[in-house]
């Protein structure tokens, strides 16, 4: 072996100096190349997903024209909120605008009747009420009723008794939903 190799180099030396600097800088770029491609780094793994994979239920609050902004609506949200994020149970409200009465609120209640909510949670007075006027129509869904008259119709109340209260009842409602 070593034979060959003097020979290879005597073979290279007796190439004209133009030769011997364009094998050189093909040797150069061939290796320049190999390196590259060895010290490349991995890809990336794929981002994580964004949003999340929720469960095909839905908890569903009713609330009056001033919707989160107002007791007890705003603490029954963040509870529905806690809820979801542990259960994936997807959460959205609805506020009755308008008029304040049981007969426009029907159509709102109505409307997440028909989204085929899981459990809907009325918050406040009209909402209450809208939802014991229309319950009999959408018999496989689960009510809850925070504030109001529940008039004897099959609605589970949450205890409004302090804001924890009503906050563990609403979190409790989407779990069960879960």
């Amino acid at each position: 072996m070593l034979h060959w190799l003097t020979a290879a180099r005597a073979a290279v030396r007796a190439w004209p100096r133009r030769q011997q600097i364009i094998a050189g800088s093909a040797m150069l770029t061939v290796l320049a190349v190999l390196a590259t491609w060895l010290l490349w780094p991995q890809d990336p793994p794929p981002p994580a997903p964004r949003e999340r994979q929720y469960k095909a239920t839905t908890a569903c609050l009713l609330t009056d024209d001033q919707d989160l902004a107002a007791e007890p609506a705003r603490t029954v949200w963040a509870g529905m909120q806690d809820a979801s994020v542990q259960t994936l149970v997807k959460v959205q409200h609805l506020a009755i605008s308008g008029p304040q009465t049981t007969a426009n609120g029907l159509t709102y209640y109505n409307t997440l009747g028909m989204q085929r909510c899981t459990v809907i949670i009325a918050a406040g007075p009209v909402p209450v009420a809208a939802m014991t006027e229309g319950i009999t129509a959408f018999p496989d869904i689960k009510h809850y009723a925070v504030g109001g008259n529940t008039d004897g119709k099959p609605v589970t109340t949450i205890d409004t008794t302090t804001a924890d209260t009503i906050k563990t009842g609403a979190r409790a409602a989407v779990t069960a939903a879960g």
